[in-house]
């Protein structure tokens, strides 16, 4: 009885699966949409750029990150530096607080 449920449902996915793709290709064909091209709605690259950048250096007043020196109230990637601290900057990004630690295995670090 399992395997004839397991067979019926594997059926019906392959089955409602082209169907699927056939009313996509129908709804690209109306309305001239390339739907590969669209962006994920739920993604935002600028946050996600945020979190990839890398403090390379502090000191009490600036941040080294990635070959290029800031200052407190400085821009980076649409994000604003609030504060610079001994071991973490905090960036205000879209009324979002991210703080970006100094990793402790990084080179430099000047207190």
């Amino acid at each position: 009885m399992k395997k004839i449920l397991c067979a019926f449902l594997c059926f019906g996915i392959l089955n409602a699966q082209s169907d699927f793709k056939e009313y996509f290709s129908h709804l690209e064909k109306r309305f001239d949409i390339e739907f590969s091209k669209l962006h994920n709605p739920f993604s935002n690259p600028h946050l996600e750029q945020i979190y990839t950048l890398k403090i390379q250096a502090i000191f009490p007043d600036k941040v080294k990150i990635n070959d290029a020196w800031y200052q407190q109230d400085d821009w980076i990637n649409q994000a604003q530096i609030k504060t610079i601290e001994s071991k973490q900057i905090i960036l205000e990004y879209d009324n979002i607080i991210i703080p970006l630690k100094l990793k402790s295995n990084d080179k430099i670090y000047i207190d």
